[in-house]
């Protein structure tokens, strides 16, 4: 009966709770990878924002020869300014006299055609201006430029709805960085006081391995190998669910698929298993270090 109480006893003292670390330490990655999900969509957000105030509308004048309409085109695509699509091509849109005239009677409901015989309408083009030239200073830049060109008649932007829009953009960008800051420290402490304590089981047999002459780097070596692991199994998992988590998300809201970016969404993947095995051998050789160093009094 004693030997059975001894082995019993050996046991507990010799475990080491996997399950209840890794379980532990999945939740706190996710919960961090939910976080960092909502700034990647907070990023599509901006740029779709930015897209639709960054809009300028630049009138041509009607009465323009073709070689000045080619000029201006041609000088227009080549300014660096301009916002650029996925191809890499300048975000440019044309909208003819005809094209205009069609649009403000399909709007209007009212054919000027039949009172007058020319169209007083005008040629223009959109463009988008990229996201770090929408400052105030680069934007009157800009339309001091576009205005310097003898095709153009007329450029329009909402000045004081970009102004409001960056910076509360700005300011929502610092209130998340804080909050991600703060959560990220937050966490840190939760998946180290886990592994502390996982490892809180095992200071007696730290102990009797200092006893018989092990050098520390053979103790503390398969515990922050197992302790990395670990964390590196928590990202993986914690990865699973926010790719679950974010699949049934886009069946559920179809329109969420427009704020999908699948390279920054791969990187925080990776950013989370990577984060689980640096904070794995971090506090495992924090809290190694603490219980090596402990009086045996202390150990109890």
């Amino acid at each position: 009966m004693a030997e059975i109480t001894t082995k019993k006893r050996k046991k507990i003292l010799g475990s080491f709770p996997y399950t209840t670390v890794i379980f532990s330490i999945t939740l706190s990655l996710s919960v961090i990878g939910v976080f960092g999900l909502i700034l990647i969509n907070a990023q599509s957000i901006k740029k779709i924002i930015h897209n639709q105030v960054g809009e300028v509308q630049i009138y041509v004048h009607n009465h323009i020869n073709d070689s000045m309409q080619t000029a201006f085109k041609t000088n227009l695509y080549q300014k660096n300014y301009l916002a650029k699509d996925a191809s890499g091509a300048p975000e440019i849109t044309y909208i003819s006299k005809e094209a205009a005239k069609d649009e403000y009677i399909k709007q209007t409901g009212q054919d000027f055609t039949k009172i007058i015989d020319e169209n007083p309408l005008r040629a223009s083009y959109t463009i988008h201006i990229a996201e770090n030239y929408t400052d105030s200073s680069s934007m009157n830049f800009i339309i001091k430029d576009l205005n310097a060109d003898p095709a153009v008649y007329e450029v329009i932007y909402e000045e004081a709805l970009l102004k409001k829009v960056t910076r509360n953009i700005r300011n929502a960008g610092i209130v998340l960085a804080a909050f991600a800051l703060l959560l990220t420290i937050v966490t840190f402490f939760l998946i180290n006081n886990t592994i502390k304590l996982a490892l809180y089981s095992q200071r007696f047999l730290i102990r009797s391995m200092q006893l018989v002459g092990a050098r520390p780097f053979f103790i503390q070596k398969p515990f922050i190998y197992r302790a990395m692991l670990q964390g590196a199994i928590s990202g993986v998992l914690a990865s699973i669910l926010l790719f679950a988590l974010q699949q049934y998300a886009f069946a559920s809201i179809e329109d969420l698929q427009k704020l999908y970016v699948p390279e920054l969404t791969y990187m925080l993947y990776s950013a989370l298993i990577f984060m689980g095995a640096l904070i794995g051998l971090i506090s495992s050789y924090l809290s190694l270090r603490k219980y090596m160093f402990l009086s045996l009094d202390d150990l109890y």
